[in-house]
């Protein structure tokens, strides 16, 4: 098995964990978690700002979700958690209807990233012009089957 193939499949069977909110009503921290979050956050930031809650799967956010259980969410809000593949980290979003919220996954656009990456790689070798116009033509074809 080749090198990227074997990083893929490592890839593919790491999971982590994002949470969402589960019921109608919106996501909501209790106080408790909120309080944690600031501590841990700002130990690890050494910042006198206070963190923004950017990501779900902000491992601090996990471990603090774990260990509240029950006591983790505020009014109306009860959060829950989807696995996902470790390669979409950055390619998830929150999709939320009167509260109640979804993960999905963007996937065309991690391909596109995908494929964005590869070209890059080329151009920047130290093939000549012809040779990389040769490389990425050849990519290509194999990636969408020609």
């Amino acid at each position: 098995m080749e090198q990227t193939e074997q990083t893929e499949q490592t890839e593919q069977t790491e999971q982590i964990k994002v949470l969402y909110n589960d019921c109608y009503g919106g996501w909501n921290l209790s106080d408790k978690a909120k309080e944690l979050y600031k501590i841990r956050k700002l130990n690890i930031n050494n910042s006198n700002k206070l963190p923004y809650l950017s990501r779900r799967s902000d491992p601090i956010l996990i471990q603090i979700f774990d260990e509240l259980g029950n006591e983790f969410d505020g009014k109306y809000s009860r959060t829950n958690v989807d696995k996902i593949d470790k390669k979409y980290e950055y390619y998830y979003d929150i999709e939320e209807y009167d509260g109640k919220e979804n993960v999905i996954i963007d996937y065309k656009k991690y391909e596109l990233d995908k494929i964005k990456n590869k070209i890059k790689e080329i151009l920047k070798s130290d093939l000549n012009n012809d040779q990389k116009i040769n490389e990425i033509e050849q990519f290509i074809y194999m990636k969408f089957d020609y």
